[in-house]
């Protein structure tokens, strides 16, 4: 119907109409000889209870604060169809969103919101507390089957995320806070505000019945989207007036940071909803950009910064951090051969994607923890443990289905000849496994390994890294190992890769003639421990005739490089153009959970299989094939290795236009986000002071990098694999700081 006839069933004519956003009502500003209105106009009858209900709490509470609301006019008007209209008074004022946010004004604010729910407090509604509605924070999960609507991953993760931690943090105790009428939606379209203070509230749509502390998370949600350069201070604004009215609780501030990132997700998942099905308003898409903007500003800030700094805000007492203490503690019952990274460690509390936060408050951008691949926390993962581990969790004397479906999933990403899985609970079992199966298979007890080589933690691991044998606390390379110059093409012994095979050759020929024969011969196809040393080009191509002529067996070690993280390769040993006869995988197979594998021949398999039984408690259980079969989804559907080749690839041309400025960047390399710098002094010899000190440096600015290399020379970057060009580009800012400190 048109404005012009509704208004008449008030007795009003109207001067001029202006159509007003909204999306429960059809909303008008109408100007008549006797002032200003707001008519709505509903269609859906089933409201009319509740919009009645709205009427009257407004008009309970109208003569308890200091502020104009928008007062009922006349008796709702129920038209022949059954929809209904309704008159209210105009409340005149600026919007929020178009005066300058000064404390006194957004103290102000605080103030008058709590004296509004304080006077809402005593209210009692049927209709609004039967209400469910999308946009009260207590029903945000109502919200999550919208997550398919967001295209982009990355987007759509950070929503997960949230929505996940929703449910973990607030939704076990959403019954026991303290839940009342409140108005449900003071954003910046809603407040009418003076210079100072706040003159008058809008539009109680949203009104619900709903936990108090919902009503304070709204409106620092969008204070928050107001003042992106100040926005702790200008929140704790808002809070310092609110507390000063109607105190709160503890556990309802330490709410706060979650149940502001569920607005969030709530305003991005309908408007996501409503783009898909051609429902987006301008009102919404104008809503839409800021709202993804914090959102993903807050996924990388510290939920204990932003709890602590509301805590004080409110007189509540802080309590620091108890690092010293964890400190004493671990040394008290761990070895000291469990080291700590930084001689001042960082005392961690939690992690989103390539964000780490700890206990002081702070955020750490990581570029080099490769274990989580996907990024730390992924909510996909999360909930695959948590389903499963409700479900079933035993061990491969069973049949169960996770194991099959996952075993086909992963070998469909290996070369056909490779068609035998065999899955442990770590990349160190899986070294262990397949040095053992190639000594069984071979009936020899000698393997050939590459220097610096690292493949794990057990007896037979440590035996064949020359990480460990050769470095501080090792023994030395044991009698049945055969070790190999790694083939690297910076200041290597040679310039080529076929050159450092034909050395191996020889090496392995006069160990052949004496009847030391290797099983094996392990290698990584980029030695991380080594210092990200990518394999010489042709080098595994050269040698790999000479070991089949001699029926040594090629195991490649793919804990560090495999599942995309090299961009261009799926796995490290396709960079070399050779198939090998065992794959060891690992460290990102499970996102951080525990499990590993050794692929293999159907014929090698069978050789294996002397009798006697392998057996793994817990490698193949149906929670770890339940996860690496969503991390392979994952790695697809978000399309992860592509992002590794592209965000790997400008991280390697900044870094390259950096080396141009300082010549201790001697060398950059590596493949994907997987990359390395070496540092050398002026004289060519190993920086390993500078590249220590780096690191130090790029802690202090909270980035998280790690150095390696036989002189610990060379900064290794392996970040999640959800790394973007925008974390680069703060990763490149914060080095070309530290480079600047260290070599001025």
């Amino acid at each position: 119907m048109k404005p012009e006839s509704l208004i008449k069933e008030f007795g009003l004519s109207a001067k001029a109409i202006k159509s007003l956003d909204g999306y429960a009502s059809i909303n008008y500003k109408i100007t008549t000889a006797e002032g200003n209105y707001i008519l709505k106009y509903y269609k859906n009858p089933e409201e009319l209870e509740l919009i009645q209900g709205e009427v009257e709490s407004i008009s309970a509470v109208q003569n308890q604060v200091e502020i104009d609301l928008p007062l009922q006019k006349s008796e709702l008007k129920v038209l022949s169809d059954g929809s209904f209209i309704r008159l209210s008074s105009f409340v005149e004022g600026n919007f929020l969103h178009e005066v300058p946010h000064t404390s006194e004004l957004l103290e102000d604010l605080g103030e008058k919101i709590a004296a509004l729910n304080t006077a809402q407090s005593s209210l009692k509604n049927t209709a609004i507390k039967a209400r469910k509605s999308k946009w009260d924070l207590q029903y945000t999960l109502l919200n999550e089957s919208k997550l398919r609507f967001i295209e982009n991953p990355f987007d759509r993760n950070i929503v997960s995320y949230f929505m996940d931690r929703h449910h973990m943090q607030v939704s076990p105790i959403q019954d026991s806070l303290r839940s009342q009428v409140i108005h449900g939606d003071l954003n910046e379209n809603n407040i009418l505000v003076d210079e100072n203070s706040l003159t008058g509230l809008i539009d109680f749509g949203d009104i619900c019945h709903s936990p108090l502390i919902n009503e304070v998370a709204i409106s620092l949600t969008y204070i928050i989207l107001l003042n992106p350069n100040n926005w702790l201070e200008s929140a704790s604004s808002v809070l310092r007036g609110y507390v000063g009215e109607n105190a709160l609780q503890r556990q309802e501030i330490e709410l706060l940071y979650q149940l502001i990132a569920s607005r969030l997700c709530i305003s991005v998942l309908n408007s996501a909803e409503a783009k898909a099905e051609n429902g987006a308003t301008e009102y919404i898409l104008q809503n839409e950009k800021p709202a993804w903007k914090t959102l993903r500003f807050w996924i990388r800030t510290n939920p204990i910064l932003v709890k602590n700094t509301f805590l004080k805000v409110c007189g509540f007492h802080i309590d620091p951090p108890d690092s010293e203490t964890q400190l004493t503690k671990r040394e008290k019952v761990a070895s000291g051969s469990l080291s700590l990274s930084y001689s001042e460690p960082i005392h961690m509390s939690s992690a989103a994607f390539q964000y780490m936060f700890d206990t002081s408050g702070n955020t750490y951008l990581d570029a080099y923890n490769n274990i989580p691949h996907l990024g730390h926390c992924h909510p996909e993962i999360a909930k695959v443990i948590s389903e499963k581990a409700r479900t079933l969790n035993t061990n491969t004397r069973y049949l169960y289905n996770e194991y099959t479906s996952y075993s086909e999933k992963l070998l469909a990403k290996f070369p056909k000849q490779l068609d035998k899985v065999l899955l442990v609970n770590s990349g160190s079992a899986a070294s262990d496994l397949a040095i053992r199966m190639a000594k069984t298979i071979t009936e020899r007890s000698f393997i050939a390994v590459l220097e610096h080589g690292y493949h794990g933690n057990t007896m037979l691991g440590i035996d064949a890294s020359s990480y460990k044998f050769d470095g501080k606390g090792g023994k030395g390379k044991p009698d049945n190992v055969i070790k190999l110059p790694l083939p690297k093409e910076y200041r290597g012994a040679h310039s080529t890769g076929k050159a450092y095979a034909l050395e191996a050759i020889s090496i392995l020929e006069k160990h052949i003639a004496l009847g030391e024969k290797p099983a094996a011969f392990l290698a990584e196809p980029i030695s991380g421990c080594g210092g990200q040393v990518p394999l010489a080009k042709d080098y595994l191509a050269e040698l790999k005739p000479f070991l089949e002529k001699h029926g040594i067996l090629l195991i490649i070690d793919e804990v560090q490089t495999g599942f995309g993280r090299l961009g261009s390769h799926f796995w490290g040993f396709e960079m070399h153009g050779i198939i090998p006869d065992l794959v060891i995988l690992g460290k990102p197979m499970g996102n951080g959970h525990p499990i590993g594998g050794v692929i293999t021949r159907a014929d090698l398999s069978a050789q294996f299989d002397t009798g006697m039984e392998f057996f793994s408690s817990f490698g193949g259980n149906p929670i770890s094939c339940a996860i690496g079969e969503k991390v392979l989804h994952i790695i697809e559907a978000e399309s992860l290795q592509e992002n590794a080749l592209k965000v790997g690839n400008y991280w390697r041309d900044e870094l390259l236009a950096l080396q141009r400025r300082f010549s201790v960047m001697a060398d950059v390399r590596g493949y994907g986000i997987f990359i390395g710098i070496e540092f050398l002094n002026d004289d060519h010899t190993p920086a390993t002071e500078i590249a220590q000190n780096i690191k130090n440096k790029m802690k202090e600015h909270f980035i998280l990098t790690s150095t390696d290399g036989p002189f610990d020379n060379v900064l290794k970057m392996k970040a999640p694999l959800c790394f973007s060009k925008e974390n680069v580009d703060e990763f490149m800012g914060k080095l070309i700081c530290a480079l600047g400190e260290v070599c001025p």
